[in-house]
């Protein structure tokens, strides 16, 4: 295989323009390292969507404008794309072959960075996986249920891929960006978008592709990004939402054509992130709607199922929420031939005083087919009352519950 030696990245020199490093030096002081794109043999392209075309992976709601990012061939060892910002989080796509090493830029004493896997597994870069054949495995889905960080220890340059190799998005940030919050659609964070295709991307209020009942949810999307094979085979698509803390929650939704995980980039409160019912159970305690409620965040909000919730910070998501198989980790699948999922959404209402002014939640959805999102059998238990996994299989002459919201709104 070629090793592409851009790939492996020699530590850039300091641009100074103040004391020594420990002495006083400004973010600013220094000149910023990213990883370098990889030359033409081990390329990773990028295009925008043709206009007209029809892209499998892409959601209904955004047919066109979106980014799509075409991967290496199986020739070198690591292939790197340009980076894009996007509310100054950095973001960059990372192939790296079977067996092979990424080598990241080294941090700054302000940066940190996190990475989520596309697919394949990654060696000794986290605890969040399984001890095998005297290594950390890290796996594209973690434990199901449960917030999961996606941080890296800052230490940590090296990334080994496995023996099928690997993809991630490699992210990194500044730790004084970790202290700004988003407070409107026009500045700040939000609008902080580049790298290719990237700039001028305009943010989308959720009420134009899904109708009335979002009018008084502040709830944004743009058109995102789709990740495929050297051979055009749909890998993942990544996209990136903002809803803001007065609008409670968003609607349930389920029944999405792949596993679905998210990552929050910055939070509007501490009680933000996914909620989901746990099938099978009974809530004794379950408190009515409203009768005036008209709102989708109201829909099948009073079910008399448990609903569980996983907040997130910065820098962190969730493992599955989809029905697993207990016997093979593979998804279950709707009678329509999507992943089965249990009624979920985003949660974002708090007790107390809401912040003045109001503040949104960012966040990122990586959205994986199912040949990807297998969970190991070891992050799973079938023990009699320890409630890890949903593995509900649908009832296919069920009718939806009243008020259910079909469009998959993440």
């Amino acid at each position: 295989m070629k090793v592409c030696k851009r790939s492996f990245f020699a530590v850039a020199g300091l641009a100074l323009t103040g004391p020594v490093q420990g002495q006083g030096v400004s973010e600013s002081s220094f000149v910023e390292r990213k990883p370098q794109e990889t030359d033409e043999e081990c390329k990773i392209d990028v295009r925008l969507q043709d206009e007209g075309e029809a892209l499998d992976g892409v959601p209904p709601w955004h047919p066109e404008d979106n980014i799509v990012v075409t991967l290496a061939g199986d020739n070198c060892d690591v292939g790197v794309s340009p980076t894009w910002t996007i509310g100054d989080w950095k973001h960059t796509i990372i192939q790296i072959a079977p067996n092979a090493t990424f080598e990241a830029p080294r941090l700054r004493y302000f940066e940190r960075h996190a990475i989520k896997l596309a697919r394949g597994v990654l060696l000794d870069v986290s605890y969040d996986g399984i001890f095998k054949d005297g290594h950390w495995e890290t796996y594209v889905v973690s434990t199901p249920n449960r917030a999961v960080p996606f941080w890296i220890d800052s230490n940590k340059r090296k990334f080994k891929a496995g023996p099928d190799g690997a993809v991630m998005v490699y992210m990194k940030v500044k730790e004084s960006a970790l202290q700004e919050s988003i407070t409107d659609m026009e500045s700040g964070p939000v609008t902080k978008m580049e790298g290719p295709y990237m700039e001028g991307r305009p943010w989308v209020r959720c009420n134009e592709p899904f109708g009335e009942a979002f009018d008084d949810i502040e709830f944004y999307n743009f058109a995102g990004m789709k990740i495929q094979e050297n051979d055009g085979k749909h890998l993942m698509y990544m996209q990136h939402w903002t809803l803001r803390e007065d609008a409670n929650a968003d609607a349930y939704h389920n029944g999405h054509p792949f596993g679905e995980i998210h990552m929050a980039l910055y939070t509007a409160n501490k009680v933000s992130g996914m909620q989901t019912f746990l099938p099978g159970t009974q809530n004794l305690n379950v408190v009515p709607n409203p009768e005036d409620a008209t709102s989708a965040t109201w829909f099948n909000n009073d079910d008399p199922g448990v609903q569980i919730s996983m907040p997130w910070g910065p820098g962190v998501g969730h493992g599955p929420i989809w029905s697993i198989n207990p016997e093979t980790g593979e998804p279950i699948m709707n009678c329509d031939g999507a992943v089965h999922y249990p009624l979920h959404r985003h949660l974002i209402s708090a007790n107390g005083p809401a912040n003045e002014p109001l503040r949104y939640t960012m966040w990122t959805a990586f959205e994986h087919p199912v040949e990807h999102v297998t969970v190991p059998l070891n992050m799973l238990t079938s023990w009699p009352n320890a409630y890890i996994q949903t593995s509900e299989v649908p009832d296919c002459d069920a009718e939806p519950p009243a008020g259910h919201v079909e469009a998959a709104t993440e």
